[in-house]
């Protein structure tokens, strides 16, 4: 029996050196893909890295150029804030002058209203003098009129 028991060990010893070589070999097979696509990535890697320095370089270039010309804009910008901080000051100023001129202008309205209401009641005064002196002379020429006739 200890032939059998040794025939059996070394059947399941070879079955094992068997299992264990398909098992290298399938995992030989991973490693082979995973070397495979480890390299893949590495170039796509390599690939981007180098886009992203050509961008970055595109990109920091793109800035420098915005850069000037926002310098060059900034004076152009600067005129335009004065010739709008001139222009608000002409205007509040034109609105002052406007409001100095209609007041004046109303108080001489006022004031030429006042005189000629003066003036007015005056001669409304004489021209009622005279009508009543008028009138008086032409009653008092009737009966003179009425005599003769």
């Amino acid at each position: 029996m200890s032939e059998w028991g040794a025939v059996f060990f070394a059947f399941g010893f070879a079955l094992f050196a068997v299992v264990a070589l398909i098992l290298l070999h399938a995992i030989r097979r991973v490693l082979l893909r995973t070397e495979d696509v480890l390299g893949k990535a590495e170039q796509e890697i390599s690939q981007l890295a180098a886009e992203s320095k050509e961008l970055l370089a595109q990109t920091s270039a793109t800035l420098t150029q915005l850069q000037s010309r926002v310098e060059e804009v900034r004076p152009f910008c600067e005129s335009l804030k004065m010739a709008g901080e001139s222009l608000t000051n002409t205007v509040q100023r034109a609105d002052a002058i406007a409001q100095l001129v209609t007041d004046t202008a109303m108080e001489r309205l006022e004031k030429a209203h006042r005189e000629n209401e003066l003036r007015l009641a005056e001669a409304f005064r004489w021209l009622d003098v005279g009508l009543s002196v008028w009138q008086s002379v032409k009653r008092q020429s009737e009966p003179l009129a009425d005599d003769h006739a």
